[in-house]
């Protein structure tokens, strides 16, 4: 029944607030940051790269009209503009990038190493991003292909996130590592300071739902994030939302959140000005389709970024 799904989602959210503490969170060097970009799902850092190149600005900018507040269509475009500056200011944001799978952290460095020297507050953070503060939480890891890329954590059996096993999971381990709280990484940057701006953006194979519910059921803390953008896994067909009840979740999971969601962007006062969101794709990334068939899916030598 619906009720039994609800109370074990309440019993997994209200484990990750009890695990979490104030100081967890020193490790992400928030302080001083009056801007913050929260990256979850690394990846190769195709994220980070289109946030640097003001991609997510242009998706702040021109998303269909059900994406943002009602007010948004009586704003003025000098009105919008100034809505989403921001995001055109990737210099002045302290970005934080999660990524689960340990064996993408030496490439990512590389990077973080190039976005420092160019004046970027760049960090990739070995953590997974969900509901729990906590050193050693459980994963699942999934190689899919013979190259340095071919490797992703997943919230979600893999044949669930990805539609007829393509590309296959070759194999599949569960280890142990850092893991952060999303609502308790926002909560920390309010408590640092007031008037943040906040940016996130969730691309983490399924445990979006997870992340996303400690937060959204405080709205007080949800409005004091001014962009959100998310790629929704398993709700793309009636199908895959079935298959999401075998997790706990309702099957209209994505509704319930989106719902809530909008419901708080029209408080007054509420910061939060889009709810990006897709079933394909997170701003600045490949179509899943696309990707499906990319070079990160196929077997190489090269160490190279895909392209």
């Amino acid at each position: 029944t619906s009720g039994s799904r609800n109370g074990r989602w309440r019993k997994r959210r209200l484990r990750g607030s009890h695990r979490a503490a104030p100081d967890d969170y020193s490790a992400l060097e928030l302080d001083g940051c009056g801007r913050v970009f929260l990256d979850g799902g690394s990846n190769t850092g195709e994220s980070v790269r289109a946030f640097i190149k003001g991609h997510f600005h242009s998706c702040g900018l021109r998303s269909p009209s059900r994406q943002y507040a009602s007010y948004w269509s009586q704003l003025s475009q000098v009105e919008r503009n100034a809505a989403m500056q921001p995001l055109k200011e990737p210099a002045s944001f302290c970005v934080r990038s999660f990524e689960a799978a340990p064996a993408l952290l030496p490439l990512l460095r590389r990077q973080e190493q190039d976005h420092r020297a160019q004046k970027y507050d760049v960090r990739f953070v070995e953590a997974a991003l969900g509901n729990v503060t906590a050193p050693d939480e459980s994963r699942r890891v999934v190689r899919y292909a013979d190259n340095v890329w071919g490797v992703s954590a997943s919230g979600l059996r893999w044949g669930d996130v990805h539609v007829g096993d393509k590309p296959v999971a070759r194999e599949t381990t569960s280890i142990s590592g850092q893991s952060y709280d999303l609502r308790g990484i926002v909560a920390r940057v309010r408590s640092l300071n007031a008037s943040a701006v906040v940016a996130i953006k969730l691309d983490i194979e399924g445990s979006e739902y997870w992340a996303l519910e400690p937060l959204v059921a405080d709205p007080e803390l949800l409005c004091s994030v001014s962009y959100l953008f998310v790629e929704f896994h398993s709700a793309a067909s009636a199908g895959q939302r079935r298959v999401a009840q075998s997790y706990g979740l309702r099957e209209d999971a994505f509704e319930h959140l989106k719902g809530r969601i909008h419901a708080a962007m029209e408080r007054p006062g509420c910061r939060l000005k889009i709810l990006w969101r897709s079933f394909w794709a997170s701003c600045g990334d490949k179509q899943r389709f696309e990707w499906r068939s990319s070079e990160q899916t196929r077997d190489s030598t090269s160490t190279e970024l895909p392209a």
